[in-house]
Formats: C-alpha cells, sequence, structure tokens
C-alpha cells in the first residue's frame, strides 16, 4: 500500500503557494521593469504613463483626466513607431521556451 505522509503533502503544498507567490511579486517587481527595454514599444508606454500621471493599477480609467489623451498619443505612437525586431528573433524565442519552462514544470508540480 502506498500512504502519503499527510505532514508531507501539506508542506510541499505550502512551499508551492509560497512559492508561486515569490515568483509573481518578482516577475512584478524586478524582472518585469528589467524586461522592459526588451519589450517593443514599452519604454514609450510607461514614459506616457509616467507624463500624465494616469494610475496603471486602476481597474476603470474612466475617472482619470489624463487617460483619453495618454491613450490616444499611446496609439499614434504605436502606430508610427517600427518594430526593432521582427520575426523569428532571440528574444522571441527564448520566451517561447521560458513559456514552455513554466508549463512543463507547472505540470510535473500538480499532483497526479
Amino acid at each position: 500500500m502506498n500512504q502519503k505522509n499527510p505532514r508531507k503533502e501539506r508542506i510541499k503544498a505550502w512551499a508551492l503557494l509560497v512559492s508561486a507567490c515569490l515568483f509573481i511579486y518578482s516577475f512584478g517587481v524586478y524582472i518585469g521593469p528589467w524586461l522592459q527595454q526588451y519589450i517593443y514599444g514599452m519604454d514609450k508606454i510607461v514614459q506616457v504613463i509616467e507624463e500624465n500621471g494616469i494610475d496603471a493599477g486602476a481597474y476603470y480609467y474612466t475617472e482619470i483626466e489624463g487617460s483619453h489623451a495618454g491613450q490616444q498619443y499611446l496609439t499614434q505612437t504605436l502606430q508610427l513607431m517600427a518594430p526593432e525586431h521582427y520575426g523569428l528573433t532571440l528574444p522571441l524565442i527564448s520566451g517561447i521556451i521560458a513559456c514552455l519552462l513554466i508549463l512543463y514544470f507547472g505540470l510535473r508540480a500538480l499532483p497526479r
């Protein structure tokens, strides 16, 4: 018979929960801002958001004054900017590989 230790299972579950929360936090605080320079147009979007004083964490932007002007400016800017990287580039391929690795390890961590 294969009886699992409930204490070990509980510790494993808490460890997975804490590690997932730490990953999400580190992505938002460290990895996301570092990736900002590598994502097409992201520097411009962040600049416009900061210049117009837009709360990027707001759920609805109907109450914020600069949101409409900022949205129009971003739309025009992104339409005029030509991407530096187009097609199968190293950032695209590495992003796909990172996503596949996250899926692989996530599926392996699921209980059977």
